[in-house]
């Protein structure tokens, strides 16, 4: 992978973690839209990555 992939990985999984880690998940809404983008990006990623692999 290369480093942009990387940041956006962790990004991902910051985004996917953030609202235990900073203790807002009892707000639903905020926590359900950080736990969904940081599930896309973290997609995305991999996606990318499958992409290029194959090329």
């Amino acid at each position: 992978m290369k480093w942009t992939q990387w940041i956006l990985l962790i990004l991902g999984l910051w985004l996917l973690l953030s609202p235990w880690l900073l203790g807002f998940s009892a707000f639903n809404l905020v926590a359900w839209n950080n736990i969904l983008v940081g599930a896309l990006i973290i997609i995305f990623v991999f996606w990318h990555f499958a992409d290029t692999k194959n090329s």
